[in-house]
């Protein structure tokens, strides 16, 4: 057993610092991951939207934060709200960013302050 299928055994809802991250592509992923451990959540990672489903009804993580680039975003989000276990987890959605050098007319790009997770 992995160690986060382990945590995942033992993981209490009244975790607030329990995240699971679905992200589809490894780069994207690996960088979001250790964002958020740096942060002091403990993570839980999912690829698709079955494996994302399974581990939120386990786990029952405080937050999910998302990003597909399959398109598979809205249908997630759909199935977690009609699952009685999870609809009440914030989900967040990461989009992909341009470099501000490549937004015309833009100064600066602004993100949400962890904080506000």
């Amino acid at each position: 057993m992995k160690r986060a299928d382990a945590l995942l055994a033992v993981k209490t809802p009244t975790d607030a610092r329990v995240a699971l991250l679905v992200d589809d592509e490894l780069a994207s992923r690996t960088t979001q991951q250790t964002r958020l451990e740096s942060q002091g959540y403990t993570v839980f990672v999912a690829v698709n939207q079955a494996d994302a489903l399974s581990r939120a009804k386990l786990a029952l993580p405080a937050v999910i934060f998302v990003h597909l680039v399959t398109g598979a975003t809205v249908p997630l989000i759909q199935a977690l709200r009609s699952d009685d276990s999870c609809r009440h987890i914030p989900v967040v959605v990461i989009k992909d960013q341009l470099p501000v050098r490549a937004v015309p007319g833009r100064a600066k790009l602004h993100a949400i302050p962890h904080d506000s997770w």
